[in-house]
């Protein structure tokens, strides 16, 4: 019965495919990836830039530790109505780095999986909390969130068959509620730090059945009860809207012993090393990087971000080497790049700088006769850079979101508005930090995107006189107003519904993770 209804699924896929190619015959997919030090405005300069730099129309960005990423892709036009295909022998060599004002940028195209299957009916959406009170990421730290990325790619491949859809890490927490006595009228909502070591997921079920989703949260509360970590779901109950959560396992604070004594340093991470891995989205291939990982004790994951943008999946993973300092993993990685030799798939590469730094590996174990979906992806490796912590308790999350015909601009125009508006309002406008956006094609003619910006939590003592709404509601109705009043200023057509709130399940209906 199983192999019948993946025959009928494949058929599925395949149907979908030529659907997508007859209506748009695209054989590549242009992309960019910077890895930079994370700062102030980074992404506003980047997709602000001059005319002649690619358009950043469907983009992935993320930041922590110091370290951001920020991924663009714009599908390539066919020639003349028709495009030759490339084919990969398996020997691509490694990407050398493109060095522009300390952040490297790396320029390539690849092809994309028209048959894999982003927008689903259901998904499952987790999130599960590592160490929420943490101030600063230790070395335990990237040795748990390893495994844990590894735990849940295994469940979407192995139990289920299906999609993973997007992963992030560090996460908000859901919102904190409060009562005196438990008495509803005294319920007071308090809005959670911006970000906490946490890894916030979605899996795209095909089979939407009771029994699987039971099936997957019963894994993820055995692992969470074993482990320590608190386990949420989205809430699916109609009318609750993406950022509800609703709480399956609390954690009393106790780890499982996996995290204590020799494993679980309490030395805090010294080197954040960003790499980022990208070819045509397919089922395993996440859960293939992290598993080879895990073959190396000395490597962490302190951060992540994981998506599908233009059927070509993009994975991004914060590196933590136990004892190998920025500048000699930079020598080393740039002499690795250097060469011509150098392969570019996930496991060959990231096997050769191990090797380079004296790591060993556990033994392999047997991996039996099924292919690596990675066989065919890029990697995108460096700068290390210095460990920065980020201090949680100073920020708050300020989530935004909008919509706006496909245009030369792209994301230009409703991130310049907004960090204008930030300006005028809470004079903030150099001070947020950009900590997660996504933007997403969902037409032939709309881009639609969601952003979660950290606002430092002092600007809300000009919004505190007067009224009942709290100053988080005050700022944030200020916020949208102003944006509003840029666009219009700005002439930009197409742009619209501007949504700013404190709480992510505030925004518009239709906004992606």
């Amino acid at each position: 019965m199983r192999s019948q209804r993946v025959s009928v699924r494949n058929v599925a896929d395949l149907a979908r495919a030529g659907f997508e190619i007859a209506r748009q015959p695209v054989t590549k997919v242009d992309f960019e990836v910077h890895h930079a030090l994370a700062r102030h405005g980074y992404l506003r300069d980047l997709v602000s830039a001059d005319a002649d730099s690619a358009v950043f129309l469907e983009t992935l960005c993320s930041a922590t530790n110091g370290a951001g990423v920020v991924i663009g892709t714009r599908t390539r036009k066919p020639l003349d109505g028709t495009e030759a295909i490339e084919h990969s022998d398996g020997r691509q060599p490694a990407e050398r780095p493109e060095e522009n004002a300390g952040s490297w940028v790396f320029r390539q195209t690849t092809s994309p999986n028209p048959t894999f299957i982003y927008e689903s009916a259901q998904t499952f959406e987790g999130l599960i909390a590592v160490d929420p009170g943490a101030r600063e990421v230790c070395e335990w730290h990237g040795l748990a969130v390893r495994d844990l990325v590894r735990e849940i790619s295994d469940a979407a491949s192995a139990l289920i068959d299906a999609p993973l859809l997007s992963l992030q890490c560090p996460a908000q927490l859901p919102t904190i509620v409060k009562t005196r006595n438990h008495d509803l009228r005294t319920r007071k909502e308090v809005a959670p730090p911006c970000s906490s070591l946490a890894v916030r997921f979605a899996i795209a079920l095909r089979d939407v059945s009771a029994a699987a989703r039971f099936e997957l949260a019963d894994r993820f509360r055995e692992l969470c009860e074993k482990h320590g970590y608190s386990f949420w779901l989205a809430d699916t109950r109609p009318g609750h809207r993406q950022g509800n959560w609703f709480e399956v396992y609390h954690a009393d604070g106790e780890f499982s012993p996996l995290y204590k004594g020799d494993l679980r340093s309490r030395q805090r991470i010294g080197t954040c090393l960003p790499v980022t891995f990208v070819g045509p989205a397919r089922i395993g291939s996440t859960h293939a990087i992290v598993s080879f990982l895990q073959r190396y004790p000395q490597v962490g994951v302190v951060g992540c971000a994981g998506t599908t943008l233009s059927d070509v999946a993009f994975v991004h993973l914060q590196l933590s080497i136990q004892g190998v300092a920025a500048d000699r993993l930079n020598r080393i990685l740039t002499k690795l790049l250097g060469e011509s030799t150098t392969p570019a798939r996930p496991h060959k590469l990231l096997r050769e700088l191990f090797k380079r730094l004296g790591l060993p590996p556990d033994p392999e174990e047997a991996s039996g006769s099924s292919a690596d979906p990675t066989a065919d992806y890029q990697t995108f490796a460096g700068p290390a850079l210095p460990y920065r912590p980020y201090q949680m308790p100073e920020s708050m999350a300020v989530w935004v979101s909008w919509e706006i015909a496909r245009q030369h601009r792209g994301l230009a125009a409703p991130l310049e508005c907004l960090y204008r508006a930030l300006a005028q309002v809470a004079s903030a406008g150099d001070l947020a930090t950009v900590e997660y956006l996504i933007c997403r094609a969902t037409e032939q003619s709309v881009v639609r995107g969601k952003a979660k910006l950290a606002v430092p939590k002092s600007v809300l003592k000009q919004f505190t006189a007067g009224g009942v709404e709290v100053p988080a509601a005050k700022l944030c109705a200020s916020l949208e107003e102003a944006w509003k009043a840029q666009v219009d200023r700005s002439g930009v057509d197409g742009v619209s519904e501007l949504t700013v709130a404190w709480r992510e399940s505030w925004l518009g209906h239709w906004t992606y993770s």
